[in-house]
């Protein structure tokens, strides 16, 4: 299986369907980003209006020209991927301790795991996300059709997605509002000192 931004869009779309959801705000973290971005592009209809990136992927590109990355021996802890292993030679040392606990649990537990992840690495949507963001600076969202309202929420200490990051995003995303949290990394959500920034953002932005 591929597991490409069709495929999590496409669940995205069912469980809305499930729940009887005519449409909802979006909320993407790390991968997510990707994810969140792909679905208003192609899906704008089912989008209520406002759609958030927390520490987003999605215009990733491959370092030192290799096809994969820390992201296939990372662990997921959030409602998205989270790609906090960091590639070190053979090995992959998490900047928070306990994700490694995490990691080596889905890995030695889940069949399909690391070839799930390294297809989201290499097929999206952690990378080849362009033409996705590009469709947001213009696209009209929910039943009402109305301009789609984007908040970037990153990171400056971001080793797995680095902040550079988010000033791609802003640069195709131009209605965009942009968060840098100082000192946060890619555990922003749930980091002391950090996640209350972002909750706080989240609330100011989506009431």
């Amino acid at each position: 299986m591929t597991y490409n931004w069709t495929l999590f869009c496409t669940q995205l779309a069912l469980l809305l369907q499930y729940v009887r959801w005519e449409a909802a705000h979006v909320v993407g973290f790390s991968m997510g980003g990707g994810i969140a971005a792909a679905f208003a592009a192609s899906l704008p209809h089912l989008v209520s209006g406002q759609v958030v990136f927390i520490a987003s992927a999605g215009l990733l590109e491959p370092a030192n020209n290799q096809t994969d990355c820390a992201f296939s021996r990372a662990p997921v802890v959030h409602c998205s991927t989270d790609m906090s292993a960091k590639k070190t030679g053979d090995s992959a040392t998490p900047k928070t301790p306990q994700y490694k606990e995490f990691r080596d649990l889905q890995a030695s537990s889940l069949p399909g795991y690391k070839r799930a992840l390294q297809s989201c690495y290499q097929d999206g949507p952690v990378r080849h996300m362009e033409t996705a963001f590009d469709k947001l600076a213009t696209i009209a969202v929910g039943p009402a059709r109305q301009s789609l309202q984007v908040l970037i929420i990153h990171g400056t200490e971001d080793e797995v997605v680095p902040i550079a990051e988010a000033d791609k995003i802003k640069s195709r995303v131009p209605q965009a509002e942009a968060v840098k949290v100082e000192g946060a990394a890619h555990n922003i959500v749930n980091a002391d000192g950090h996640w209350q920034i972002v909750a706080a953002s989240l609330l100011r932005f989506l009431r």
